[in-house]
């Protein structure tokens, strides 16, 4: 039990510090002048504006990702719905002699089933909203920005 209360109590001084060091920074700007505080803002924006185009592009290359997977899926349904709907008139051309049709139309229908499977996941796949947590982030951002300058 000691050795908890003893990890727990650097946590606390760490916040404090924390605290502290931000009434610091407080009080240094306080002391800036005009200038120095503007060319502070332009500092601290670029920083924002570095770290929200970093996260975009993660989220992007996760999201391009998924449209890939999403694109390989729905272009190899397309491509087995269009041969198995050949089959399909295959074995309706067949169907007069029903013997040699039955074996087409399975297989045909069995195709299409399949291809009807992968168009239905890769239809799930495919992104609906694009970069939800960039999105997120900026109109959090925008906010705060706005609450602040007010």
């Amino acid at each position: 039990m000691e050795a908890h209360v003893r990890s727990a109590e650097p946590a606390r001084e760490a916040h404090v510090v924390d605290l502290e060091s931000e009434r610091l920074e407080r009080s240094q700007l306080e002391t800036l002048s005009t200038a120095e505080l503007i060319r502070h803002a332009l500092a601290e924006t670029r920083l924002l504006v570095r770290a929200e185009v970093m996260h975009a592009k993660k989220e992007l290359r996760e999201e391009l990702k998924a449209a890939r997977t999403a694109g390989i899926l729905l272009g190899a349904g397309a491509v087995l719905a269009l041969t198995s709907l050949a089959v399909l008139f295959v074995a309706l051309g067949l169907a007069l002699p029903m013997a040699q049709a039955l074996g087409v139309l399975v297989v045909g229908v069995v195709l299409l089933a399949i291809a009807a499977g992968l168009l239905f996941v890769g239809g799930k796949r495919v992104p609906k909203k694009p970069l939800p947590h960039t999105q997120e982030r900026l109109k959090t951002d925008y906010q705060l920005t706005r609450e602040t300058l007010q």
